[in-house]
């Protein structure tokens, strides 16, 4: 037999310290590590933070099984230590094999037990695996529909999930008639209590199919605004613009009313309101509101803004500025933003908003002023004089320009930060001084404020004047790759 060490020697004291404090430092060094390669993953997607956490996991079990190892080595030096794992090791291993039931003339232990969570754990994970496999891979290299893939897979895990479960509940020995039962007690249980969650579940294959909502979409629920952040099997998963998740029954998608800003086409009208007071020149008006519209870099030149008239009351005109975006998640950003460049532009044009306290304010205050004076013989106060204010631009109507106007837009093209100019090669021809239509068609979107098919008219009809054409005469003016040059 092996010479054992007794616990009081120097050496014995000697050797639990280095084992001490080498598994110390083995613990030391995987959490280190741990923790510098879950920031070194980062944060920057969910896939990326459940690796940062596999991460730490798997030190914390190095940091547990390098204490285990230092723990049996040390194990095998003192007898009485040996004598105890032997024991600790049989009782386990009894405790775990011991029958602790029989089902259908079979003895099950404890280790069946625990062993069968686990292997129905791991056909989950393994039939995951499987299907993510499928779908990040094959189905996408084949490049098949997005709405296939995901329905498919979905119902795939589900499938391979329930055939591994049968097989090893047959390996284990369960009778799977007697699943027939269970069968019957889940159909009730479905029909009324789980209902909901059939409902919602069979809502989410559907979603899935049908694809009205998926991820990244801006929608509107029930009173709900946000962004799609994940369509699961059972729920939906929406982010507001406060940053707020909100699980929502898949369910709802289909028996309400839903309003999908993303879908198909992302642009959307957006409606900002306001009464001027009466007697405002309604033609100044619009033309105040065009402007602060055209200023904002998220408002879309095409289709272009425009102000309706809405009604017409004591209170005053009710004008309603009517602008496009493509971007639907800054609907309320842009409503505000235009809000403010609207009240900056009426103070600065001299345009009041209607307001009936303000005006009894304004009459009494001079009612009181006139009695006053009346009263104490003074002469009446005189009016105050107007100040000049300054007109807003006219609005932008290519078709009521006339000749004049398009000669000096003309002149503004060929000019200094004009239109590009330069000597144009095509095949083995080259032709001095010409520009490009499609960049001709730019700058009259950038400088003139026109939509590119407004910009495409103006430039037909300079043609038409004589004011510009194609270099060969074989085309009117396109927005394209032709060679056109301005008239000498």
């Amino acid at each position: 037999m092996r010479s054992r060490a007794r616990p009081h020697d120097d050496s014995t004291l000697f050797l639990v310290g280095g084992v001490g404090a080498a598994c110390a430092l083995a613990g030391f060094a995987f959490q280190r590590g741990g923790r510098r390669l879950q920031r070194c993953i980062g944060t920057a997607s969910p896939r990326r933070v459940r690796a940062g956490r596999l991460a730490v996991l798997a030190s914390l079990l190095l940091q547990a099984g390098a204490w285990a190892g230092g723990a049996a080595f040390l194990s095998e030096r003192w007898m009485a230590a040996h004598e105890l794992r032997t024991a600790a090791a049989a009782v386990l291993q009894m405790s775990l094999t011991a029958p602790l039931f029989t089902l259908d003339q079979r003895s099950y232990t404890a280790l069946d037990v625990l062993l069968l969570p686990a292997m129905l754990a791991g056909v989950w994970i393994g039939a995951s695996i499987v299907t993510r496999f499928l779908r990040t891979r094959l189905l996408a290299a084949a490049g098949a529909d997005s709405a296939f893939p995901e329905a498919a897979t979905v119902l795939l895990r589900y499938v391979l999930a329930f055939l591994g479960s049968l097989v090893i509940l047959s390996e284990q020995g369960v009778d799977l008639r007697s699943f027939a039962i269970l069968a019957s007690v889940l159909g009730v249980g479905i029909g009324f209590g789980l209902q909901n969650i059939a409902n919602n579940f069979v809502s989410g294959l559907l979603i899935n199919l049908e694809r009205p909502i998926r991820a990244g979409d801006y929608v509107a629920v029930g009173g709900l605004e946000g962004t799609v952040v994940r369509v699961g099997a059972r729920s939906t998963q929406i982010r507001t613009n406060d940053n707020v998740a909100i699980i929502v029954p898949n369910s709802r998608f289909l028996e309400s009313e839903v309003v999908n800003w993303s879908h198909g086409d992302p642009t959307s009208r957006l409606h900002v309101p306001i009464t001027v007071a009466v007697g405002t020149d309604l033609s100044r008006a619009r033309r105040v509101l065009l402007e602060a519209a055209r200023g904002h870099a998220a408002v879309l030149r095409e289709p272009r803004p425009q102000v309706h008239l809405r009604r017409l009351d004591g209170d005053g005109p009710e004008l309603e500025l009517l602008v496009w975006t493509s971007d639907p998640r800054l609907q309320q950003q842009i409503r505000s933003e235009l809000h403010h460049r609207v009240a900056e532009n009426l103070q600065r044009y001299g345009i009041e908003i209607a307001s009936s306290q303000r005006d009894l304010a304004m009459a009494a205050s001079t009612l009181e002023r006139v009695l006053s004076a009346w009263m104490s013989g003074e002469a009446l106060p005189a009016a105050p004089e107007k100040t000049a204010l300054p007109e807003p631009p006219p609005e932008l109507q290519p078709h009521e320009w006339n000749a004049a106007d398009l000669a000096a837009l003309a002149e503004r093209m060929r000019g200094q930060g004009g239109v590009p100019i330069d000597d144009r090669r095509h095949l083995l021809s080259v032709y001095p001084r010409s520009f490009v239509g499609a960049e001709a068609v730019t700058w009259l979107v950038e400088h003139a404020g026109l939509t590119r098919r407004e910009a495409v008219e103006v430039g037909r009809r300079m043609a038409e004047l004589g004011l510009l054409g194609h270099v060969l005469g074989e085309h009117d003016f396109r927005d394209g790759y032709f060679f056109y040059r301005f008239a000498a």
